[in-house]
């Protein structure tokens, strides 16, 4: 057994199919066979069921999973910690809602890349409830997230607070009344969007339950549905800002309870904190606390 077997079969377990983990890895489906083979003439167990769709866990299967998830996980924090030097480099992977990425973010990024350009970037961008996962699962370093985050594997920050605005096309929405909101389309993100939950809740406390939701992937299509005249959206007060360059758009606030949220960055407390990760939570408090001087001036 070595830990390119034990990679394989996570792989394996992950797709539940052979021929999909051996493309993902740019094995020959052969090589990854044996190598499953071998691991279960090693424990002296089957690891998977095999059936015409693929493959799925046994109970030992099951087992393993757990450990290799977790042996490999550890290599990968051995790695970093051995590669990692007083000078930042290497790899740093962050996770960001959308709305972020396309406003806070660039900021942040661009401060640090001119910083520290020998770090290589990776951004990955999601609703704040896969993003949470995901820094639970430490598949990525860290992520910028909304709302309240209660947690106690989860460490955080919080970076700015946000002004939320319901945004429409001019003459679709003249007033945010029953009468008006009961009847529009609202244009939003996947479930677990956490401006989405905001939204459903107001609306529910107003006594409105949305008929037509238009659900979209990415920011750009939620701006151009709403610039399309196709529905109403909640976007932060800059998003909305870019989104209203021509003028031709009407924005209304909602109430204090609902229209001011918190974003933060999070990471699991348990992440190997290379020297790339600890100066890029530096460049986030200096970015914190250059937002709060411009808030007071």
């Amino acid at each position: 057994m070595n830990l390119e077997d034990l990679r394989v079969f996570t792989e394996v377990a992950k797709e539940a199919n052979i021929t999909k983990a051996a493309k993902s890895l740019n094995f020959v489906q052969s090589n990854v066979t044996a190598k499953i083979k071998r691991l279960e003439k090693n424990y002296e167990t089957t690891l998977f069921y095999r059936h015409k769709h693929g493959v799925n866990l046994t109970a030992t299967g099951e087992i393993l999973f757990t450990y290799a998830e977790k042996v490999l996980r550890l290599m990968n924090d051995v790695e970093k910690t051995l590669k990692s030097s007083n000078k930042p480099n290497g790899t740093l992977s962050i996770g960001s809602m959308e709305t972020t990425a396309a406003t806070r973010l660039p900021n942040i990024l661009s401060s640090y890349h001119k910083q520290y350009p020998q770090v290589e970037l990776s951004l990955q961008t999601g609703t704040t409830a896969d993003l949470i996962k995901a820094t639970l699962k430490r598949e990525i370093e860290g992520a910028f997230v909304a709302g309240e985050v209660n947690h106690p594997e989860l460490e955080k920050i919080e970076v700015v607070e946000e002004e939320l605005v319901l945004v429409s096309k001019k003459n679709i929405l003249t007033s945010i009344d029953f009468d008006q909101l009961n009847n529009q389309t609202f244009i939003v993100f996947k479930s677990g969007c956490f401006y989405r939950d905001i939204l459903e809740n107001w609306l529910d406390s107003k006594g409105i339950r949305p008929t037509n939701m238009m659900e979209l992937n990415t920011l750009d299509g939620v701006i151009g549905c709403v610039k399309a005249g196709l529905g109403i959206s909640l976007l932060t007060k800059p998003v909305a800002d870019k989104l209203d360059k021509d003028g031709d758009i009407t924005r209304f606030t909602l109430p204090a309870e609902y229209g001011t949220i918190t974003t933060r960055f999070i990471n699991h407390k348990d992440i190997v904190k290379t020297s790339a990760f600890r100066e890029f939570v530096s460049v986030i408090h200096s970015s914190v606390c250059l937002n709060k001087v411009l808030t007071s001036s």
